[in-house]
């Protein structure tokens, strides 16, 4: 019974805490689909403008993933001892997604397909589930919006002009991100909250002319346009990260494709043996070809479907949590638990469609079912 009371007291504190309390109301970040840029690692070079929140934290994501596995390994070589805890459980979840990916491929392709099958069920899950440790999302750098829009301002002019065979001075980008500076703040666009932690006293009030770099500008209590950005979120609420992943697991379905079947692989796109003299004898050959074009697509297609599946599952996880954190904190439980099963499953969806492709591509146009 005490701990149902505790219980209880925890729900009504995150209501009265989150809800009525406007001291310790949540602060929301602005939702941007693209990584955030660190502030200050801004690089200037168009293929990597920045160091972005997502790509440090795929980067843990794989020293957590690289860790766990190593220190599993290390335990799997006292073979004396019962498997119990963890252990016990990872070997499981292991050899059942063995068993499986035998009874699919059969045991001589799964010796080959199952690392990477694997790797990204567990390298994406870790990814995903980063989203629910606290602090994730919600803890970060404090960012000026007006400097924030400023900058992409700056970067949407120097492109255009760019396409337009225009060079812009340093003098005239500054310029335009100065004009936009206070255009943001005029506007209040990120008038996200007034509280001690987002504002300083008033007479550091804005007025004319702003000098994005000093620290005391934007900071009217009636014009608290300050964000977070936050130091990690997860990977798959970018569209690099989930792009990534896709363009990898295809090469690696072609790859296979290749080494099983050679240069006929190429049968399945291009039907050679549909040439003119077959279709002469019989018309209905010509359709092969058609069939060829829409496999052709489909490869490319599968790429777009593997990213904006797990980018947009994820990605409105994330603003789920945002919204509801907002509205009713007490019920982010809930959704917490649902965006773990969230997680869970695009993870193993996307390992068992990249086993699924790997096989397929294996298999000889019009196999049947065979299995060594």
């Amino acid at each position: 019974m005490k701990k149902r009371y505790i219980l209880l007291i925890v729900f009504v504190a995150l209501i009265v805490l989150g809800s009525v309390i406007n001291f310790s109301k949540p602060v929301l970040p602005a939702i941007s689909l693209p990584g955030e840029c660190y502030p200050g690692t801004a690089t200037g070079n168009p293929y990597f403008p920045c160091v972005t929140n997502t790509l440090v934290t795929t980067f843990v994501a794989f020293f957590i993933v690289t860790i766990m596995v190593l220190a599993l390994r290390a335990k799997s070589r006292t073979a004396d001892e019962v498997p119990t805890g963890f252990y016990n459980l990872f070997e499981f979840v292991i050899e059942s997604a063995y068993k499986y990916a035998t009874g699919l491929a059969g045991s001589k392709k799964a010796r080959n397909f199952f690392p990477l099958f694997m790797t990204l069920i567990l390298y994406i899950l870790v990814a995903n589930w980063i989203e629910l440790v606290p602090g994730v999302d919600s803890v970060g750098f404090y960012e000026w919006i007006p400097h924030f829009e400023a900058e992409k301002a700056g970067q949407g002019a120097e492109k255009l002009a760019e396409e337009q065979g225009i060079h812009l001075s340093e003098e005239e980008l500054h310029e335009i991100e100065a004009k936009q500076v206070i255009i943001t703040d005029l506007e209040n666009k990120g008038a996200l909250r007034s509280d001690p932690f987002l504002l300083k006293s008033p007479d550091n009030a804005v007025e004319g002319d702003v000098d994005e770099s000093d620290s005391r500008a934007g900071l009217d209590p009636d014009n608290a346009d300050w964000t977070v950005v936050a130091f990690l979120r997860a990977p798959a609420t970018d569209l690099n990260f989930t792009l990534a992943m896709a363009l990898v697991t295809m090469f690696l379905v072609q790859f296979y494709g290749f080494k099983y079947l050679g240069v006929g692989y190429l049968k399945k796109f291009f039907p050679t043996d549909s040439n003119v003299d077959a279709m002469a004898k019989n018309p209905i050959k010509g359709i092969d070809w058609a069939v060829g074009i829409l496999e052709l697509v489909g490869e490319f297609a599968r790429i777009l479907s593997f990213s904006f599946r797990l980018l947009g599952n994820i990605f409105a996880g994330q603003i789920l949590l945002f919204v509801m954190a907002t509205l009713v904190p007490a019920l982010s439980v809930a959704f917490f638990g649902l965006e773990f099963f969230v997680g869970l499953i695009q993870a193993v969806v996307f390992g068992l469609l990249a086993l699924m492709f790997m096989n397929g591509a294996t298999e000889q146009h019009g196999d049947g079912d065979h299995h060594d």
